[in-house]
């Protein structure tokens, strides 16, 4: 048996002329949506991010104090530390 297309023409949307105008609203309304959600969760992110570089820039010149103190309380053996790192990383970079 053969179907035509007046066969579905009650499947089609825009065949029950508000149908069409009603899924398109619904459609712009989520775009909104969803555009306003992005927003959000972009705005929270940076803000945790922002937080959490902080944090890190704290701790940061922290251990660098703390690295500082321990070159000045025994400056020989920082010397001899950074020589063998620097002959290290040397070897390693002409391989």
């Amino acid at each position: 048996m053969a179907t035509t297309n007046q066969d579905y023409q009650g499947a089609n949307p825009r065949a029950n002329g508000g149908l069409d105008k009603g899924v398109q609203d619904d459609i712009d309304a989520l775009r909104v949506d969803i555009a306003s959600l992005a927003n959000s969760v972009s705005k929270l992110a940076s803000e945790k991010l922002g937080a959490a570089a902080g944090d890190a820039q704290a701790l940061a010149g922290e251990k660098l104090a703390d690295v500082e103190g321990m070159i000045r309380r025994n400056p020989t053996q920082a010397a001899l530390i950074a020589v063998g790192v620097g002959f290290l990383a040397g070897l390693m970079l002409t391989r």
